[in-house]
This record gives C-alpha cells, sequence and structure tokens, in this order.
C-alpha cells in the first residue's frame, strides 16, 4: 500500500511540475511577449544634427547674452513660446535702421553689433538675423538663419538674396518663419508657415492670401501703419522664390544647404557673380526640415527566459534617443499614470502581467519637451490576449 501511495504522489509532482514548466498549470501554453502597439510615423534621420548653432543655452556665454539683453529691455521670462517668438522679432527689429550697406564681419559678434547701434550704426538684414538667433538660442529655443533668394541669383548684381530666421516650434512642431529685419512673421489659416511654406504659397499664386503679422513697436519704430508696413513687405516677399538656403556642419565644416525651389531651376554655381563652393544641394524641401521633437527608444532584453516557459519574468534596458537640442533630462510613464523624471537616456523597464505600456519624451531647456513616443507591450498566455486587449 505504501508503496503504491509513493508511486502515485510521484507521478502527482511530476505532472504538476511539467505543467508549470510548460507555462501554465492547466494548459501547455508558453508565456509570451507581444507588442500591442508602436509609433510608425517617426523621422528617423538624423539630419537634424548638423545643425549648427552658436553656443548652447546652458554655456556661460549664453547667460551672458541674457543678462546683456536684459539690460537692452528684453523681457521674455513667463512668456508662452510664440510670444516669446514675437517679443523677440520686436525687440531685435528696433535695434537699429536696416541698411543695405554695412554689411559686417562673422567675426564681430552680435553683443558688438548691440553696441555699435547704439551710437547710430546701422546693418543689414544678416546681422537682423543672427541676432535674433542668438537671442532665441541663448534662451533655449533652437533658431536658424534661413536665405531666400531670386532666381537669377548667379547674374543678379546685387539683392538676390534676403536673410531671415526660422525657429523650432513645439506648439506646431515645425519651423517657423520670422523677419527681424521688417519685423514680420507669415500665416496662412491661421497657422504660422516656415520658409519653405511661405515660398511655395507664392508660388502657387497666393500671395495676397498670406496673413503677414507685423510687430507693433517696429511700425511705430519706423513710423509707419501696419497695413504700409505689410504692402510694402509683400512686394520685397514676391521675388524670393528660387532658392532657400541654411546653415549646415558637415564633417567639421560649416557650408550651406542649398533647396531648389523649382525643378526648372539649375544648380547655382554663382552668387551676385561670385563663385560659390562646396554648397550641399536638394530638390527635396524635407532635407532641410528635419524634425526636432521627435523621441525614440530600442529595447534589450534583460529579463527572464525559459525554453519552455517562455518569458518568465520580462524586463527591458530601454535607451532612449532624441532629435531635440540641449536636453536636460528624459521623462517615462507607464500605463497612463504620472510622469517620472529620468536623469540619464537609459531606463529599465520591468513588465507585469498583461498589457504594459510605456511613454518616454524628452526636456531641453527652460522646459522643452518633444513628442512622446509610446509602445505597448502584452505579456502572459497567448488564450489571454483577446480578454485583455478587447477594451483597449
Amino acid at each position: 500500500m505504501h508503496l503504491w501511495r509513493a508511486i502515485a504522489l510521484a507521478f502527482f509532482l511530476t505532472a504538476t511540475s511539467i505543467a508549470q514548466v510548460a507555462g501554465d498549470h492547466h494548459t501547455n501554453e508558453r508565456l509570451i511577449l507581444r507588442v500591442l502597439s508602436a509609433p510608425g510615423d517617426l523621422d528617423l534621420d538624423r539630419r537634424c544634427m548638423y545643425y549648427p548653432y552658436p553656443f548652447s543655452p546652458m554655456d556661460s556665454i549664453a547667460a551672458f547674452y541674457r543678462a546683456r539683453c536684459s539690460a537692452y529691455s528684453l523681457r521674455l521670462d513667463g512668456l508662452q513660446e510664440l510670444e516669446v517668438f514675437r517679443a523677440a522679432l520686436a525687440w531685435v527689429g528696433t535695434r537699429w535702421k536696416h541698411s543695405s550697406d554695412n554689411t559686417v564681419a562673422p567675426s564681430v559678434t552680435t553683443l558688438e553689433l548691440l553696441e555699435r547701434a547704439q551710437h547710430g550704426e546701422q546693418f543689414t538684414c544678416v546681422e537682423y538675423a543672427r541676432l535674433l538667433v542668438d537671442v532665441l538660442v541663448a534662451y533655449g529655443y533652437p533658431a536658424r538663419i534661413v536665405g531666400l533668394s531670386k532666381e537669377d541669383i548667379e547674374t543678379r548684381p546685387q539683392g538676390a538674396r534676403h536673410v531671415a530666421v526660422e525657429a523650432w516650434s513645439t506648439t506646431y512642431h515645425k519651423w517657423v518663419f520670422l523677419d527681424p529685419q521688417w519685423g514680420c512673421y507669415p500665416c496662412m489659416n491661421g497657422t504660422w508657415l516656415s520658409a519653405y511654406e511661405l515660398v511655395t504659397a507664392i508660388m502657387r499664386g497666393e500671395v495676397e492670401q498670406i496673413e503677414l503679422i507685423p510687430a507693433v513697436e517696429v511700425c511705430a519704430y519706423y513710423r509707419t501703419s501696419p497695413d504700409e508696413l505689410v504692402e510694402q513687405y509683400r512686394s520685397f516677399l514676391a521675388p524670393y522664390t528660387g532658392y532657400l538656403d541654411y546653415p549646415y556642419v558637415y564633417d567639421g565644416t560649416y557650408t550651406l544647404l542649398m533647396y531648389i525651389c523649382k525643378d526648372s531651376l539649375p544648380l547655382p554655381l554663382a552668387f551676385q557673380g561670385v563663385p560659390l563652393s562646396g554648397l550641399f544641394y536638394t530638390r527635396s524641401w524635407r532635407k532641410a526640415y528635419g524634425a526636432l521633437d521627435q523621441t525614440h527608444v530600442t529595447f534589450r532584453y534583460a529579463g527572464d527566459y525559459h525554453p519552455q516557459r517562455g518569458f518568465t519574468q520580462p524586463a527591458y534596458t530601454v535607451d532612449i534617443a532624441t532629435t531635440l537640442p540641449w536636453v536636460q533630462h528624459f521623462e517615462v510613464r507607464h500605463d497612463s499614470g504620472s510622469w517620472q523624471l529620468v536623469p540619464s537616456a537609459r531606463y529599465q523597464w520591468k513588465l507585469h502581467r498583461g498589457v504594459n505600456t510605456i511613454e518616454v519624451r524628452a526636456v531641453g531647456y527652460s522646459g522643452i519637451r518633444s513628442r512622446s513616443t509610446s509602445v505597448t507591450v502584452f505579456w502572459g498566455l497567448p488564450r489571454e490576449i483577446p480578454k485583455l486587449t478587447s477594451t483597449q
């Protein structure tokens, strides 16, 4: 009798052990992991790495810029992003009156320009653009110079190119155009435009539909009405539909990326009769408009795995990458909970049974945030998937 009891007990323990190894003591199913949702439209092109900035807002030079601009009555603290753009545009546009003849060397800092302007010196569109870029970057807003050229850029003796600014907007998730010489920015249907969108609208014959918003401070500075300034600016912009160019750094060399706005136009090899060298050319406007608010993740499995039972204790090392410049830290949240600060670009994610969602975003200077990336993963038995995902 004792022998039969021992055999029966051994059989029971063996069967139980086999069922448990299989993943569940009622079935032979193995524990699985399955991605239920993940982003499919991220711009993973890191071309934005080639956008040069004059400095980082965390640098001491940026703090010095902010202090000096404050001494010149610039007030940007506490403003929302678009309000910052408007205020900086108006402030730069009233530092000096425009002159088409007094271009200075790039080695002259924009703080020196401000000092010289105090003594009545006037400068070109280039100097307005340089100052606006420096101001925005000093306060943590990515900005770059953009050049707009006429179709006859190679042979026109002068006035072939106008220089303005594009700033990255987290409000619109795109670059927006600001012209500090004129103190204006363009909109259409209530949305701010990029330089590309502005030029494209002009080429479509929609120049009258473009809403040009002037800074009232600039109008007062030039003693003109907003309507007069807008009409002058509209006429001024109309012929600049040949080429767009953007600062570009490749292999340590500062150059330009030039977008050719019309298929019928050639690659320009001269500017106002002077040879051009070392430029990058493109007929795809997207090459000049890499997104600065993309965040994406890669996963490296760091949990337990059993050949028969499957994924027994799943965990991942999550590596975070972003195109947002000047990252202070990252933020992570699970299952629509609260955001948690993550000091580095590496994070350990342990999954619980059922549906797991992780959402990640980057936080830059002054709290500027990237768009978040979300991934949802199921952990459990295959037969549990319909029940768990039917309400998702």
